[in-house]
């Protein structure tokens, strides 16, 4: 079995990665992207003519995709400039200093492998040969930590898109050797080939400095990411969130290894009703609303500091049965589940306090919901 990076250069080549992007986002995923052709089978836009495809090829068969699109090259790049906020930049570098990356995607056999690191690796040094200086992106809060062991940052608030629902902007800074030896990305080896960029490294700073701290356990130091909990939620997190109730401090780390922080602002959508996601989020501040099919005059009812949403899309792998949109400033602790589903397996112990707790907290839903509905007859 053999597995290569290659652009997609031809017509033919270019509508095979087309193909896979539709079988990713359409059929597995079930969203209706702008540009998916469902009579080809295809998805394209208006940046491809002028982007650049790798493509994972695995005896012959595309198995991931990722496009770079180099600001530059674009005839109106405005529309990206405003959903990415480059001003700063362009102010600071040009447009020739920038590219975004998106259609990153891959096979869900090897989503769990290293394979990924092909795809980013090739685009990566194809960018530092032409000089470019700042990659731009986006991706979903259960995407967040994988993004930032690269060595993405975070620099702006999250916002909604209308196709693939609450995202948030992310910017690598490509010349970075500071913040990849930090964060032990796998690029640093590659970076280490070229110089230090510590100018691009200033303008961030000096831009953007509430956004020079990490927010994501993964690359925090033992401990202080369960410090940085008490401080958000001015309390004992053991006892201000219901699922964590009963683990002491050492299995509460132990849980939340790969956890990371967000925020959302009035108005945005954490999940939306009928997307496919089973991550399991928890409000540690803010409030926000449960709405079923838009209703948004009559939420099925409100969250606050310290409630969960999204388990029950963890639980039974099915589309998402509500939406929840903030209502004030909030922040949100995520928990992705792919490391969920391996820690139960592998903390038993643990895994049974917290499947408690989670028991504990639908009946009193249930309970909930049940007198309200007596009440209503």
């Amino acid at each position: 079995m053999s597995i290569t990076v290659a652009l997609a250069q031809t017509a033919k080549e270019r509508a095979e990665v087309y193909a896979f992007r539709y079988r990713i986002y359409v059929e597995e995923m079930g969203l209706q992207p702008p540009g998916a052709d469902h009579q080809r089978r295809q998805l394209a836009d208006e940046y491809d003519p002028q982007g650049l495809s790798y493509a994972l090829v695995e005896d012959g068969a595309i198995v991931g995709s990722l496009r770079c699109v180099f600001m530059d090259q674009l005839p109106d790049p405005s529309a990206l400039i405003a959903k990415f906020h480059m001003e700063p930049a362009l102010a600071a570098f040009g447009l020739s200093a920038i590219v975004t990356t998106s259609r990153f995607m891959l096979d869900p056999r090897l989503r769990h492998g290293t394979a990924i690191l092909r795809l980013i690796e090739a685009a990566y040094d194809d960018a530092r040969h032409r000089g470019i200086r700042l990659n731009y992106g986006d991706c979903s809060p259960h995407m967040l930590e994988f993004y930032e062991h690269m060595g993405y940052r975070r620099f702006t608030r999250a916002y909604n898109d209308t196709y693939f629902g609450f995202k948030l902007p992310i910017l690598m800074l490509i010349g970075d050797q500071e913040l990849f030896d930090r964060v032990h990305s796998p690029l640093g080896r590659l970076a280490a080939a070229y110089s230090d960029d510590i100018e691009v490294r200033d303008w961030f700073a000096q831009t953007y400095p509430e956004y020079l701290g990490l927010e994501t356990a993964s690359l925090l130091s033992e401990g202080s990411f369960f410090d940085l909990l008490t401080e958000r939620v001015s309390s004992d997190p053991l006892h201000a969130v219901a699922l964590l109730h009963n683990l002491n401090r050492e299995e509460a780390d132990r849980f939340l290894a790969h956890a990371t922080l967000i925020k959302a602002q009035p108005g945005d959508f954490i999940v939306r009703q009928g997307d496919r996601d089973d991550t399991i989020y928890i409000l540690l501040s803010g409030l926000a609303e449960v709405i079923l099919d838009g209703n948004e005059e009559r939420p099925l009812r409100a969250l606050a500091g310290g409630d969960i949403f999204g388990e029950i899309g963890f639980l039974t792998t099915t589309r998402r049965t509500a939406s929840v949109a903030a209502r004030a400033p909030s922040e949100i602790l995520v928990l992705s589940a792919p490391f969920l589903k391996r820690f139960l397996k592998q903390e038993p112990l643990i895994a049974a306090k917290l499947l408690y707790n989670l028991s504990t907290i639908l009946a009193s839903r249930l309970a909930t919901a049940t007198l309200k509905e007596s009440a209503g007859k």
